[in-house]
């Protein structure tokens, strides 16, 4: 549509379904809308074209087959601005949270520690989302892995599940902090902005062995 991005996203769904006494073949297909402007779009509608193949009678006294077309009415919609006092880069979802699915229970000077961050996003793909990030600091060296991204659809939007570990070596022994993910996103329902974030790591840091 002119004004706006659209891109098929996801697997389609097929299945079953009777409707007036006959039986069809559903094939549900997702698409990501993103308006490119203010103002007025109008989005065209789905169109097919397709062959029938006929019933029992047609295959015995000819194929049967013939021409199928069906068309969807256009929508319009009306794509806002975004406000003024939103964070960059612009991030509109319906909820945004941050948990940390595994956390070290105690830490080693010069061993590595395990901590896994999980993002969940109601109305973004993973690609729409920042990166993951720990702060590290002069106490310790922090080393991502690779992100893990899952999406899906929940009551006709997006949702994305990203997931990311971090070993956290520490380089001596003490107390230690690193500064946690923090991603700021407009609230698309309550209008306003928010940052979403978690406590720091904070451990106590043992020697490392052999240390005095």
């Amino acid at each position: 549509p002119d004004g706006a991005t659209l891109r098929k996203v996801g697997q389609d769904l097929q299945y079953a379904q009777d409707m007036a006494g006959r039986r069809y073949n559903v094939v549900e297909r997702k698409y990501l809308l993103i308006g490119e402007r203010s103002g007025r779009l109008v989005l065209p509608g789905a169109r097919f074209r397709g062959q029938g193949v006929g019933g029992f009678f047609d295959d015995l006294f000819g194929d049967g087959r013939r021409p199928l077309a069906a068309d969807a009415p256009p929508r319009t919609l009306t794509i806002r601005e975004i406000p003024a006092n939103a964070p960059q880069p612009w991030l509109p979802l319906n909820d945004l949270r941050l948990r940390y699915v595994a956390f070290p229970q105690a830490a080693r000077a010069g061993e590595a520690a395990t901590v896994t961050v999980e993002a969940v996003a109601d109305g973004a793909l993973a690609a729409q989302l920042p990166e993951l990030l720990l702060t590290p600091s002069g106490e310790a060296r922090v080393f991502p892995a690779s992100q893990q991204a899952d999406d899906g659809f929940a009551e006709g939007r997006p949702r994305a599940t990203v997931t990311r570990s971090f070993s956290i070596v520490p380089t001596r022994a003490g107390p230690l902090r690193i500064d946690p993910p923090r991603i700021a996103w407009w609230d698309a329902r309550a209008g306003v902005a928010r940052t979403a974030t978690l406590p720091p790591v904070e451990l106590q840091v043992a020697p490392g062995v052999g240390a005095y």
